[in-house]
């Protein structure tokens, strides 16, 4: 599968436009202390808070409330008792800090090929809190010529929706832009559309996207 992708993406190795998922591409992996600490919070296992967080995040993701999501978790999780609005608010900042431990050489590319003359666009299945804080941080308008989140859109990928948003943010044919992201079911949404894909994993992922990219504007 990933030798295909990397096949697609060689077909344009100057695209027009470089469109960067969120979560194990602009950062490293969820930070393992904060799911730790999520769960403690609430007394139950790692693994058994994971199964909870994950099942219901699809609808996080295309917009529903904080509270109501992690009310959610907790019912799952048998601890709809312990709920309150510190607790949540706890959950949903542990939460946001474990999904930004940044990748650096990655946000210095996006900012590279934007220097560079060529579009970037920010394309992730993401939650209100932690837009919210990258928005603060990271003023991503700065970086990113289009930045497109589920939670603010209310479609979340694969849907294809999500990905002809930011092409046409863009102003691009599809096979004029590259694609990035970590998991295969979003290449393949990505790929079916006409876009170009980039898988990015193992160790290396960063400096093969660097040098699938490298050089001027087509």
């Amino acid at each position: 599968m990933s030798h295909l992708i990397m096949r697609q993406a060689m077909r344009h190795a100057r695209p027009r436009a470089v469109i960067f998922d969120y979560g194990n591409v602009l950062t490293n992996p969820q930070r393992v202390d904060k799911v730790r600490a999520m769960s403690e919070r609430v007394n139950v296992s790692i693994e058994a808070f994971l199964n909870a967080y994950g099942s219901g995040r699809g609808a996080y993701d295309a917009g529903q409330p904080p509270a109501d999501y992690w009310r959610l978790v907790l019912q799952k999780l048998g601890r709809e008792a312990r709920s309150s609005e510190a607790l949540i608010a706890s959950l949903i900042d542990d939460d946001t800090e474990s999904w930004i431990d940044y990748r650096e050489e990655v946000w210095a590319l996006a900012r590279q090929v934007r220097a560079g003359g060529r579009s970037t666009a920010f394309l992730s299945n993401n939650v209100p809190p932690l837009m919210a804080h990258l928005r603060a941080e990271r003023r991503l308008e700065d970086i990113f010529d289009n930045v497109t989140a589920s939670c603010e859109l209310g479609i979340a990928k694969p849907e294809p929706g999500i990905f002809l948003h930011c092409i046409e943010q863009l102003e691009i044919a599809p096979e004029q832009g590259l694609f990035v992201d970590d998991h295969p079911p979003n290449i393949a949404a990505a790929a079916r559309l006409g876009l170009e894909t980039f898988l990015f994993e193992g160790d290396d992922a960063a400096r093969r996207l660097r040098e699938l990219v490298a050089g001027p504007p087509p």
